[in-house]
């Protein structure tokens, strides 16, 4: 498995944790209902979407950046609603949300 960043931009109704589900699957190679994760035991997916909400067309972007794991992979969200995801080596730490 490659350690290559893959960066992933949802459309601008489509809400955030499910762009990060299928982002996660797709570097894993895996359907989505195939994950072992679920994005709901590594971080509230509806307060990820509300934090990172799609603005009107030309409103700026929030700022900010969430950090979590989820299936073996680092997951990276931006207030521009970017999704980097890296898959890591080592699965067997345990999911979490880093400040």
């Amino acid at each position: 498995m490659s350690q290559a960043k893959l960066v992933y931009r949802p459309s601008p109704n489509e809400p955030l944790s499910e762009t990060i589900v299928h982002a996660v699957a797709d570097t894993l190679g895996i359907d989505p209902v195939d994950l072992d994760d679920r994005i709901s035991d590594c971080i509230d997916p509806d307060a990820l979407d509300r934090l990172f909400r799609a603005g009107e067309p030309g409103e700026p972007s929030p700022d900010g950046l969430v950090v979590f794991s989820m299936a073996g992979c680092r997951i990276e969200v931006e207030g521009n609603r970017s999704v980097s995801v890296t898959p890591c080596h080592d699965r067997s730490g345990t999911s979490g949300v880093r400040a």
